[in-house]
């Protein structure tokens, strides 16, 4: 059957590659070299049905002569080998007989000769073409579709897969010249591992991108690794991920298409897309867009041998770990890992860079090497002849990544730059660690700078020596026990200032960074270059978000407080959203800025905030545990019992009014950074004041911790008073056993930060501020708490300290008694604040009616003014002397049954002190002696010496008496509150 059309629908001009000429010769070799490596296998069986059923001579003398069909077949089976055999089935179905084959012919003299399917060549079939081009092989559709051979007619031929008529996979591209090329191919180009052979024996071996290599299979002098700048990657902990570095990371989530147009949304419906049928009359795949389902169907042809089971290959299963620059490559080489090439070497080779198992380098390899390195002595006119005749890609790399642009920016020339960049060169691209050229020019730049220690990342100086030197005199250390007034007039009470912590870190490395002075000229002029070569890959359109290795470049300036490339890089684009991760949780810039113990970073933080830096965000650090709790004790201690009587604490709520809340509670913000800080309080004052004032939380957990707290814990009372000012609730309710900011004010692990006076001048200021300190507070951990006041907690926490809390006092140092003295100061303070709060808070309540009434027999009635009782109102009952009311005994006054006392000490003192005139007031006489009963019931350890009693020190005798007589009576007094 013959037919004769004006032209042939199929045929592609780009299939046409004539070698008339060098220049054509070269253009067929960068489009038709990069696909040569696929097998012929679906081929090799078509050419064994074409040798069991081939045509007669006799029939094949009668066909017509203008078919310009070859009189046999057999020439095309010795390109073919037998791996992929058809189904005999399919055979005898598609060559059963001469007549099952067609016939066509064109006025311009070009012919086909195989199987028509619907009007359309589809099956196998040879096409010729009037300039003496052929291809023999398999349809789909009409188009070159599988296995098949292209033939020119000076020789050249390609012998490998097609995709839409188009050279896709492994194949074999043999020039006129000799030359042959067995590789890679992607939509006609040469695309990943290939080898182009030249008669002499040389051969040029790597990845391929077109007509010149893109990845050489040898390492060139001159790369510049993460690894030898071990400052820049400290060790992260396992629960950060497996990263080799440690590194900074963007925020999940991927980037949107900017160009998703309504096209390309039609494209995901075949109904909305194209005409039914459009293949018949149009196969213009260029231009008319082909939907999923048609995708999927060539795809289900073309990969249809892929699904038997073949053994793993190492070098292509885990390849996708190469630099993301050439990952689509990597991409494509794993999608045609199940497509085996027939070559005379093996694809693992050159995915392992095993350079050694080829000939000596070839011309093109040559010119790649040399591109590099004459890029890092700085050779312009070598590379501008190696870029003007194209004899090699700008962008080639040895097998570490490293590029023409890589080692022209790790030697500072510029120049190079420049003519790499006007040549096309990425400035973005990365090596195999993931550095762009940006990254080793700030590693480079900023690893003669020494990196300032801050709290964020909890690099603080451990060793005495290194930490003495960021420690002032002790005349100086003395300022941050300022009274309050002092504070104000010279707004800095540190006990680490901002100009000795300069001085220190500039010691250690020789040069102040503001002055950029250092000790050779040829550093100092290095460093020059470093910073111009910084400044003008930002200027030709270097991404700062590109490369995360060490870390973001964001990073690097903050970290050394550089304000001025800090700016820039901002300017060009820098996000504010990278985290830093490191062993205490994942970091944001804000947070290092926040942390920074120079003036730079109050600079640092106002241009993050002014760029939109979420001032409340948290690191991953939210259950880490504050360093000044760490080791602390919550359970049952010596001298502090934890049994409590059968009441359910509500009169301690009677005297609290806020309702309890639960606040928020996560990682550490800008804001709890600051406001921990103890190197220099008046910049951390300054820094806390700006987050303030965009909006961060004030009232957000951390570690238990609230800023106002972390800002008492640190010592910094310039901080307490600016988050006073700004909303900071004393009452908040914190976690983890820390209580309230006014535990954290009494808490003895805070107690060095501060002297007495400025303790007992903190305690005042926020009770001041609203501080309540009856709020009920849980004591203890585990499954023995119990509720109490901050008097209580402090006495908790008094008890801890066994080395004070528990020898007597004439065995303890110096030092030791000062402590013990100061500490005994302050508990005094806080029993003297509580007595106060609550006899305010009692004649609150009388104005309504609700008065304590004294029983005789020891019992306390609450009566209403109208006499009735009412039953949901009761008083609570603490020690009338110091304050206390959980741990201990209280024993009613025996004469007026309107207070209590703990101890025998606190019932003299309390007597002698404040209730002499009040009881007699009360009960209308007062008797000149004790009760002889009482005394004599009350008579227990009366000596400091022996065994050591708890709180001899401070009370002189508390027993615990559980019951305590006078006269007649015999009184049962409990504590408040229950316990767990």
């Amino acid at each position: 059957m013959g037919y004769v059309i004006t032209e042939d629908p199929c045929r592609r001009e780009d299939m046409s590659e004539t070698h008339s000429n060098s220049k054509s010769q070269e253009e067929d070799d960068s489009q038709v070299a990069q696909l040569e490596k696929l097998k012929l296998d679906n081929l090799e069986g078509l050419a064994e049905t074409c040798r069991q059923d081939e045509p007669s001579q006799e029939k094949a003398k009668e066909e017509p002569e203008g078919s310009n069909i070859p009189e046999d077949l057999n020439g095309k089976e010795a390109l073919m080998g037998s791996d992929h055999q058809l189904d005999l089935e399919e055979q005898e179905l598609l060559w059963a007989s001469e007549e099952d084959l067609e016939i066509q012919q064109w006025s311009d003299g070009s012919s086909y000769k195989g199987h028509m399917a619907m009007n359309l060549k589809g099956g196998f079939g040879e096409f010729k073409w009037a300039n003496g081009e052929t291809y023999f092989g398999e349809y789909y559709k009409d188009h070159h579709h599988g296995k098949g051979i292209y033939t020119w007619p000076d020789g050249s031929q390609f012998t490998g897969s097609f995709y839409l008529s188009r050279k896709e996979g492994y194949g074999t591209m043999t020039f006129a010249d000799g030359r042959k090329y067995q590789g890679l191919y992607k939509a006609d180009v040469r695309f990943g591992p290939g080898v182009e052979s030249y008669s002499d024996g040389c051969q040029d071996v790597g990845i391929w991108l077109g007509p010149r290599l893109l990845r050489l299979c040898t390492l060139l002098p001159g790369a510049v690794s993460v690894t030898s700048f071990p400052e820049f990657c400290p060790p992260s902990n396992g629960d950060l991920g497996n990263n080799k570095y440690t590194s900074s990371e963007l925020p999940e989530g991927g980037l949107e298409d900017p160009f998703e147009f309504r096209y390309k949304i039609l494209l995901k419906e075949d109904s909305f897309t194209l005409p039914d049928k459009i293949y018949c009359y149009s196969l213009d795949t260029d231009h008319l867009p082909i939907t999923r389902s048609q995708h999927r169907e060539f795809d289900s042809h073309f990969y249809r041998d892929d699904n038997k089971e073949e053994e793993p290959n190492d070098c292509i299963a885990d390849i996708v770990h190469k630099a993301s620059n050439v990952k689509d490559i990597y991409l494509h080489v794993s999608k045609h890992r199940n497509r085996p090439e027939d070559f005379d070497w093996n694809i693992c080779s050159v995915m392992r860079d095993e350079r050694e198992k080829f000939g000596p380098n070839g011309p093109r390899e040559r010119s790649a090497e040399r591109l590099i390195k004459m890029a890092g002595s700085g050779d312009l006119e070598s590379i501008s002849t190696i870029l003007r005749h194209d004899l090699a890609h700008v962008d080639v790399s040895d097998n570490s990544g490293q590029t023409a642009l890589h080692a022209a920016t790790v030697n500072g020339h510029n120049n190079i730059i420049n003519l790499l960049l006007d040549n096309g060169a990425d400035v973005n691209k990365s090596n195999d660690e993931g550095l762009s050229a940006l990254s080793l020019c700030l590693m480079l730049f900023y690893s003669t700078k020494s990196f300032w220690p801050n709290v964020a990342e909890r690099n603080l100086p451990e060793d005495k020596e290194e930490k003495s030197k960021l420690v002032l005199d002790s005349s100086e250390s003395e300022s941050c026990f300022m009274n309050d007034k002092d504070m104000e007039k010279n707004g800095d009470v540190l006990p680490i200032c901002g100009g000795s912590l300069q001085t220190s870190v500039n010691d250690k490395t020789g040069a102040s960074f503001e002055s950029d002075v250092v000790d050779s000229t040829g550093d100092h002029n290095r460093n020059t270059n470093l910073r111009s070569t910084m400044e003008l890959l930002l200027l030709r359109g270097a991404d700062p978000n590109i490369s995360n290795i060490p870390m973001n470049a964001l990073f690097f300036a903050i970290k050394a407080a550089d304000v001025s490339t800090a700016q820039l890089l901002l300017e060009c684009g820098a996000r504010t959203d990278v985290r830093l991760k490191t062993q205490h949780g994942s970091l944001t810039p804000l947070h290092i800025a926040a942390a920074l113990p120079v003036a730079e970073g109050i600079r640092m933080t106002e241009i993050l905030l002014h760029v939109a830096s979420d001032p409340n965000i948290s690191a991953e650090d939210e259950d880490y545990v504050y360093d000044h709790d760490r080791g602390e004790t919550n359970g049952v201690i010596l001298g502090f019992s934890m049994k409590g009587g059968l009441e359910t604490g509500l009169p301690l709520y009677n005297y609290f009014d806020k309702i309890p809340c639960v606040p928020e509670e996560g990682g550490r913000t800008p804001l709890h950074v600051a406001c921990e800080r103890e190197d220099n309080y008046k910049f951390a004052r300054d820094i806390i004041s700006l987050l303030l004032a965009h909006n961060a939380k004030v009232n957000i957990l951390w570690s238990g911790h609230s800023p106002l707290s972390l800002a008492i814990a640190s010592g910094n009372d310039l901080a307490v008073k600016e988050l006073l000012a700004n909303g900071a609730d004393p009452n908040l309710a914190l976690s983890r056993g820390s209580g309230s900011a006014l535990c954290a004010a009494v808490n003895i692990a805070y107690e060095k930060k501060r002297t007495l006076a400025a303790r007992i001048a903190l305690v005042d200021r926020l009770i001041k501020a609203g501080a309540n300190i009856l709020m009920p507070i849980v004591i203890g951990g585990g499954k023995r708490t119990v509720l109490g006041t901050a008097t209580d907690y402090a006495y908790f926490k008094y008890f801890q300290d066994k080395r004070i809390a528990h020898t007597p006092y004439h065995a303890l140092l110096p030092e030791e008694r000062d402590t013990y003295n100061a500490r005994k100061q302050l508990l005094e303070h806080l029993g003297k604040l509580t007595r106060e709060a609550i006899l305010a808070k009692e004649q609150e309540r009388a104005k309504e009616g609700i008065v304590r009434e004294a029983n005789p027999k020891g019992n306390v009635n609450v009566t209403a003014g109208d006499g009735s009782t009412p039953s949901t109102r009761t008083f609570f009952k603490y020690c009338y002397q110091c304050g206390r009311s959980v741990g201990v005994k209280l024993s009613p006054c025996l004469r007026c049954y309107s207070i209590y006392t703990c101890s025998k000490l606190c019932k003299k003192r309390s007597w002698d002190e404040l209730h002499k005139a009040e009881c007699q007031q009360l009960t209308g006489k007062l008797s000149g002696r004790m009760s002889t009963t009482g005394r004599a019931s009350s008579k227990m350890h009366s000596t400091r010496g022996g065994k050591n009693s708890p709180a001899k020190h401070l009370h002189g005798e508390k027993e615990s008496l559980g019951r305590e007589a006078y006269g007649d009576h015999i009184h049962s007094i409990t504590e408040n509150y229950s316990y767990n």
